[in-house]
């Protein structure tokens, strides 16, 4: 019978996880996650903002917001990446959210 050991699995995700996209910023490097290594929780919440984004019902500045929840769900310093994006102005987030969404291979917003 077969085995899996449940600190094996979480250390292969996190080494996975390490091929997200990483952005230097003030309070240091934020690492935003692929998708495919996020627990449930945060995974739920990404796809719950990218539904916001391409939601015809959503405002333009509701989209926004679902933008950067989005990249906060997928950081691994939330606090930290929040900040980022307060400090930015939106060219800026756009640009880390179109690479996350390349990296990480997210479905098209």
């Amino acid at each position: 019978m077969a085995t899996l050991d449940f600190l094996e699995l979480q250390a292969l995700a996190e080494k996975d996880a390490s091929e997200g996209l990483t952005i230097n910023g003030p309070d240091g490097a934020v690492r935003l996650r692929p998708l495919m290594v996020l627990p449930k929780g945060d995974l739920k919440a990404v796809y719950q903002h990218i539904e916001a984004i391409q939601s015809k019902k959503v405002s333009e500045f509701g989209r926004i917001d679902a933008m950067d929840n989005a990249l906060i769900a997928a950081a691994d310093k939330k606090k930290a990446m929040g900040s980022m994006l307060d400090a930015l102005p939106l060219a800026s987030r756009l640009e880390i959210f179109e690479a996350w969404m390349e990296a990480a291979e997210v479905p098209e917003a």
